[in-house]
């Protein structure tokens, strides 16, 4: 996931009907991109004009359509996941360990020293080796089995259990899931809530915000919605306007602009 630095935006007229515009990354090793536009760092940015260029709006937020439509385009605000092994993949990483591997060697070796020694032509000689290698095969096929059925099973939970946010579309607060988070939506964040995307604060009612899993920051960091000070001293870690993917609230009020959703967040 890549860090901003740069960002280039589409189109910059405001339109009541229009999605947000998309604006790519384009530093050290983010999204090229050969769209013509102005950079614009959102914490540097005033939530007035933010939210021009993003085609929304400070009170409403988007409508549900320029919602739907930016989702269509973006896709869903999760991250990617490897694909998942199929059944005959966790059948043969049974296979690879160590016990079992010298369960084989030992079957493997018994077939090899009857098939050499007097007893070759007597098919009672192999039974040995033969019974051990079956062994393996039926625990290595039933142990990638249940591992594939409790795969399933965490998946069915996992849904169950999807996060969810308040976000203002078409003026009214609606609580959704996370996955279905775009650019330009305008989200409420209270105590107790988990930031669904990078978010540009537009309100903030003494914010604070745990980056510990993003920094290792322990103390909770304060948050505003005003522009960054320029003034001596130690540079912040993240910019005191902006919110993270996966930060939590452990105090206040506020809405934020979301700037970065999915693999597009820090």
């Amino acid at each position: 996931q890549e860090s901003f630095t740069a960002l280039a935006f589409v189109d910059t007229r405001p339109s009541p009907c229009a999605t947000p515009p998309t604006f790519a990354m384009t530093a050290g090793g983010s999204h090229a991109s050969d769209r013509a536009g102005a950079g614009h760092e959102p914490s540097e940015t005033s939530p007035e004009e933010l939210a021009r260029l993003l085609g929304t709006d400070l009170t409403r937020g988007l409508t549900p359509e320029q919602a739907a439509e930016v989702l269509r385009r973006d896709g869903p605000n999760e991250l990617e996941k490897p694909p998942r092994p199929t059944l005959l993949v966790l059948f043969l990483m049974q296979l690879t360990g160590f016990v079992i591997m010298l369960l084989i060697a030992a079957a493997v070796a018994s077939i090899v020293v009857n098939a050499t020694g007097p007893r070759k032509a007597d098919p009672l000689s192999y039974t040995t080796g033969i019974a051990i290698m079956v062994i393996v095969v039926i625990n290595a096929g039933i142990a990638a089995w249940t591992e594939a059925k409790a795969s399933d099973a965490l998946e069915a939970l996992t849904k169950m259990t999807q996060a969810t946010i308040y976000v203002v579309r078409g003026g009214e607060e609606v609580r959704v899931d996370v996955p279905t988070v775009v650019r330009g939506d305008l989200v409420v964040l209270g105590t107790g809530d988990v930031v669904p995307a990078d978010l540009r604060l537009c309100e903030a009612e003494d914010v604070k915000v745990s980056e510990m899993a993003l920094t290792g920051e322990p103390e909770d960091v304060s948050k505003t919605w005003k522009m960054p000070r320029r003034e001596g001293g130690p540079e912040k870690l993240t910019p005191e306007n902006m919110a993270f993917s996966g930060c939590s609230v452990t105090n206040g009020k506020g809405k934020g602009l979301v700037v970065e959703t999915g693999m597009g967040t820090r």
